[in-house]
């Protein structure tokens, strides 16, 4: 029986990657650099430090990290501010089924904490979950599996008896290397080898992860 269920954020209970890297690849040209699909995956999934970490071995010491940073976060900020903010097929219904079954809830993104609880006000949702670990509270970014851990401390719940909700491939790293029962569900980067020796299960949305938790497969 599932203990518990964590949550990503970006990608996974909301469409926020496709702006992100938008928003991310009109920051880095206004400084001449181009962001290629395959830097994009790089930097998808891990929280603040990493992306820096990323961005400056990609791009080297010419990119102003801090002046790129700031562009894409005005830019991010619309999401909210101009009501562009989607939540992923399935959301509601999901968190519905965990509430009514006493399931708890936590949301684990390498957002910042800040971002993680304006999406969630934004979407009606901040009551929704009972622990939020965003990426400026842990020291290690995905694919460690810090962030997934102390939300299964908050929770007290096990990792062997918890399902991760990912769909970055740094999450789906996370999730395995931590434990857990590590559910892939897709979002702009497909499931690979690599990722399907480590995943538990590849989900088409969060209608079918509600199907298989009603039908006991999780």
């Amino acid at each position: 029986m599932i203990e518990a269920v964590i949550f990503d954020m970006d990608g996974l209970m909301f469409d926020t990657e496709r702006p992100s890297i938008a928003y991310w690849k009109e920051a880095l040209a206004e400084q001449g650099f181009e962001m290629t699909d395959e830097q994009a995956s790089r930097i998808r999934g891990r929280n603040e430090e990493g992306i820096r970490q990323a961005a400056e071995e990609m791009f080297g010491p010419e990119l102003d990290y801090a002046r790129a940073q700031a562009a894409q976060r005005a830019r991010m900020a619309r999401l909210d501010t101009d009501g562009l903010l989607r939540a992923k097929p399935g959301l509601p219904e999901l968190l519905a089924w965990l509430a009514a079954h006493g399931i708890p809830r936590a949301v684990a993104s390498s957002s910042r904490r800040v971002t993680v609880e304006g999406h969630l006000r934004t979407a009606g949702l901040q009551n929704a979950f009972d622990a939020v670990v965003a990426g400026d509270d842990v020291a290690r970014s995905k694919p460690d599996p810090e962030i997934f851990l102390r939300a299964a401390d908050a929770l007290s719940a096990s990792p062997a008896a918890s399902l991760v909700l990912e769909d970055s491939p740094n999450g789906v790293r996370a999730g395995a290397a931590g434990g857990f029962i590590t559910v892939m569900v897709p979002d702009m980067d497909p499931p690979t080898p690599e990722l399907a020796a480590l995943y538990t299960a590849c989900a088409r949305d969060l209608h079918e992860v509600l199907a298989w938790l009603r039908e006991g497969k999780l």
